[in-house]
């Protein structure tokens, strides 16, 4: 019996142990994800974008999948790094990665986006709605699942899904700009804003 307890007690050991190593290993590759990002952003400050520090941003993330494979924030902002060297492929791959690894609203968000970037709506519809089922109170996928629809011509549908999104949250200003531009351009059909308030394209931070 003693032995039992001492043979359970060493395996909670090592389990914790493992929990243990496992967050270290995910600290340490955040950081450099961090430092990756830094240089991300001082290449997006130059015009044009300064394509050698992308590299060097990637090579940072592939050191930081190097030390957590799992670390999914990683992959989505090595799919922005490919997505700003226009290799969409290589951008879809990591960012259905990311997907895979966790399946946030936030990863399904980006999915989504670089569905749309690329024009393949029905893909990203499917990305919209499979976040939207782990993440149901996500504002900005059911903005995501509105612009698929618009570009899908299912304009009713679209507007349904903009609509959802102001319900879930007031102040997402696209939503309503989407909706003001369905009803308000030419034949009822606006200019329909793809990425928040027209902004610049966003940081692998957003």
């Amino acid at each position: 019996m003693a032995l039992a307890v001492a043979i359970a007690a060493m395996g909670t050991l090592a389990i914790a142990s493992s929990s243990y190593a496992a967050e270290t290993n995910r600290a340490e590759s955040d950081a450099v994800v961090a430092e990756a990002e830094k240089l991300v952003m001082q290449a997006g400050q130059a015009d044009p974008v300064d394509t050698k520090l992308i590299h060097q941003a990637m090579d940072k993330l592939h050191t930081a999948l190097k030390i957590d494979p799992r670390n999914d924030s990683a992959y989505v902002d090595l799919g922005f790094c490919y997505g700003v060297l226009r290799d969409a492929d290589s951008a879809i791959d990591m960012y259905r990665t990311a997907t895979d690894l966790n399946p946030s609203g936030a990863n399904f968000i980006e999915l989504a986006d670089i569905y749309m970037r690329v024009g393949d709506p029905q893909d990203a519809l499917l990305a919209a709605n499979a976040g939207i089922v782990k993440d149901p109170a996500n504002a900005r996928l059911y903005n995501a699942k509105g612009l698929a629809l618009n570009d899908l011509q299912r304009f009713d549908e679209a507007e349904e899904a903009w609509e959802k999104a102001l319900r879930l949250n007031p102040n997402l200003k696209v939503a309503q700009a989407n909706i003001d531009a369905l009803n308000g351009g030419p034949s009822g059909r606006g200019s329909i804003s793809k990425h928040p308030a027209q902004a610049p394209a966003p940081s692998p931070m957003q």
